[in-house]
């Protein structure tokens, strides 16, 4: 089971919730389940970044985005905040939301608004909102949950639900989530369970060793142009792992899922310096390991690799459950299932063969009927009733039987085709690694020292796997935008660490350009006059703008709603429009500075309403703060040599020496400046 690092480095806020609601509905459900058959055994695996937030949830340590806008008073929602719950909470799968009828109410008055080309605020009010909150959070609540007096509660009640209904829900999910552990740890102590662990934030380990042995596993796809090569780092990964399982469960483990099942030659040697007796894989490994078709007796047993035992997984049972079952009825799945098991112990005819099925812990459980526990509860009556069939731990297999057998040679790959073509060799994916290799190579001379532990954090959550996922071809998301800034601001923390200069490449997105800020062009010369005040719209007719984007995520809270710009043939002018008066940000300790990059790069700070460049303040500069701030600046200091040229620039916020905001939040505003060229480039009919 796994999530990945959702830290905000730069606020250190969580900044997605998928951690808390899969921990409200699978992490502790799935050891329940398998508790209520004393008889059923099997393998979990926990990677320690999802205990390490599982803890930090727990105990209330690390604020989530999400939560801080569902805990507002609903009639304080802005219309991004309201914009994101939309998105959010009606986000669901059906069968998650088919048992809560004021759920589905909500659902069709915001569907029949929508066809009517309604806005959704017109239909939903600040009691909507708060409903909305309460049951999309009821809908996460796994089948323990639901037993909660405070959820059986809430759900009879049904609607028209207060504040302290909501923040009780959050309060009793919290303290649920605090006996996840406590349950696993139960379990394993009994024999049940056997528990795993993974390198620390689901890193390819192969690829931080050496990511140029993609191109052994899948000799036509392009490599990045700068190799990266960290064994250190695929050591701290792992060492981290292990210490934080040894650390949350009391006892070290035995075995380890290497994240995606990714494996080569130098990661089991790895391993087994760090006494790790076995991890496993897919069979396409396997396949290609031994150079194709494979005889009952390989296909059914585990390998051994320099000491370390490999378990091979069944792809097409794995698959079953994670992709197909979910549509069948829970006794078609299980008849089906049961039946292909004991067709392969048939084959078989050995008391030692063994078939190993794993797949993801959480997500597959959402498209099946009741979050998938009949089924599974279906399944373990059914495996534990065979004659045929056997469910054990892999250490008590290898206890038992043996190591498995030898293994020569092991192709490196992953569980997804035999390759890492899911985490590199497209442009995008390849950019990715060419700015964390850039990001090792200034690191990797500070990064052992005893005061460098936020460096090495930063550099750790840099590696994480899921980012790579979802960049360049392969896997969609409405999150895509999400994972692709939070890489960059990993990466950014890192030198800001070192007190280095960012590089420019971590102000844009590294994946589709379409994710920046729509910007409109000026369209004509404008004089405006510098007064700081809301009022004057015909003197920024003809102004260029652009405008926060609805609906993000990263700033649920902004400062700017719309910045405009433009110029004469003398002077360049700003007008920054915010959420609120800007008046009251800056004095309650706000600053503002402007990066500029093109033509030539230069910071400009206001301070004391004043423009500053380098401490000075800049001649014949105006500023003005009112309702909105307004500003005027030379064109030559922008540019000396001519009147025509770009200009790409962004703003940041500050409160204090903190960063409040940046705009755009994840590109940068370029801008044609050509004074005299109005005539000829913008002219009508």
């Amino acid at each position: 089971m796994h999530q990945p690092p959702y830290h905000e480095p730069r606020n250190n806020v969580f900044l997605l919730p998928w951690t808390f609601l899969h921990g409200m509905k699978d992490y502790y459900d799935m050891g329940a389940t398998i508790k209520r058959h004393p008889n059923m055994r099997a393998n979990v695996n926990f990677t320690a970044c999802l205990l390490e937030q599982l803890d930090q949830y727990a105990n209330d340590l690390v604020p989530d985005q999400t939560l801080l806008v569902m805990s507002k008073p609903p009639e304080t929602l802005t219309q991004t905040e309201r914009e994101y719950l939309h998105r959010t909470c009606f986000g669901i799968p059906q069968t998650m939301a088919a048992p809560i009828p004021k759920y589905r109410e909500l659902f069709e008055v915001v569907r029949k608004a929508k066809a009517q080309g309604r806005p959704i605020d017109s239909v939903l009010g600040p009691q909507d909102y708060l409903d909305l909150i309460v049951v999309f959070l009821l809908s996460w609540c796994g089948p323990t949950l639901q037993q909660h007096p405070v959820v059986i509660e809430l759900m009879e009640k049904g609607r028209d639900f207060s504040t302290d209904d909501r923040d009780l829900l959050i309060k009793t999910a919290r303290a649920f989530i605090g006996e996840i552990v406590p349950l696993w740890k139960e379990l394993a102590q009994s024999g049940q369970v056997e528990l795993s662990t993974t390198p620390f934030n689901h890193p390819i380990l192969p690829l931080l060793i050496d990511n140029s042995v993609a191109a052994q596993a899948n000799p036509h796809r392009p490599l990045p142009d700068v190799r990266f090569l960290a064994p250190e780092e695929a050591q701290r990964q792992l060492d981290c792992g292990l210490g934080y399982f040894e650390q949350t469960f009391g006892f070290p483990t035995q075995g380890m899922w290497p994240a995606e099942g990714s494996v080569s030659e130098a990661a089991i040697k790895l391993f087994k310096s760090r006494n790790v007796r076995w991890v496993a894989t897919d069979e396409e490994i396997l396949h290609r390991s031994l150079g194709g078709s494979l005889t009952n007796t390989e296909r059914f047993s585990p390998h051994v690799k320099d000491g370390v035992s490999i378990f091979f997984r069944d792809h097409f049972l794995s698959d079953q459950i994670g992709f197909v079952y979910s549509r069948w009825s829970k006794e078609q799945a299980v008849s089906h299932f049961i039946s292909e098991l004991e067709h392969r112990a048939r084959a078989a005819d050995s008391d030692s063969a063994h078939v190993f099925v794993a797949l993801d812990g959480e997500n597959a459980w959402e498209f099946y009927a009741d979050g998938g526990y009949p089924f599974l509860d279906a399944l373990y009556e059914a495996m534990t009733a065979s004659d045929l069939i056997e469910p054990v731990t892999l250490t008590h297999y290898l206890n038992t039987h043996g190591p498995g057998i030898p293994l020569q040679q092991l192709k490196p790959g992953s569980w997804i085709s035999g390759d890492f073509t899911t985490w590199i060799g497209d442009p995008v994916k390849n950019r990715a690694w060419e700015l964390l290799s850039d990001a090792w190579m200034v690191a990797q001379d500070s990064i052992d020292k005893p005061e460098a532990s936020r460096l090495r954090t930063l550099m750790l959550r840099a590696e994480a796997s899921d980012w790579f996922w979802w960049f360049g071809e392969g896997h969609v998301s409405i999150h895509e935008r999400e994972f692709d800034y939070l890489f960059r601001q990993n990466l950014r923390a890192i030198y800001e660490e070192l007190d280095m200069a960012v590089p420019r490449e971590l102000d844009q997105p590294i994946g589709d350009e379409k994710w920046a800020l729509p910007i409109k062009q000026p369209s004509a010369r404008i004089s405006p006059k510098i007064s700081g005040k809301r009022g004057g719209f015909y003197k920024w007719i003809g102004a260029g703008s652009s405008e926060f984007a609805q609906g993000s995520i990263h700033r649920l809270n902004p400062v700017i709603a719309k910045i405009k710009f433009g110029y004469d043939y003398e002077t360049f002018y700003m007008r920054l429009e915010g959420v609120e008066p800007l008046k009251q940000f800056f004095e309650a300790d706000g600053s503002l500075t402007i990066e500029i990059h093109q033509p030539t790069q230069k910071t400009l700070a206001v301070l004391d309403g004043q423009l500053m460049l380098d401490d000075k303040p800049v001649p014949q500069a105006k500023v003005a703060t009112g309702e909105v701030m307004e500003i005027s600046l030379p064109m030559k200091l922008l540019c000396a040599e001519s009147d025509r040229f770009t200009l790409e620039f962004h703003l940041v916020l500050r409160t204090g020496e903190l960063e409040a905001e940046r705009f755009p939040w994840d590109s940068t505003i370029t801008v044609d400046v050509d004074p005299y060229g109005f005539e000829l480039t913008n002219w009508f009919i």
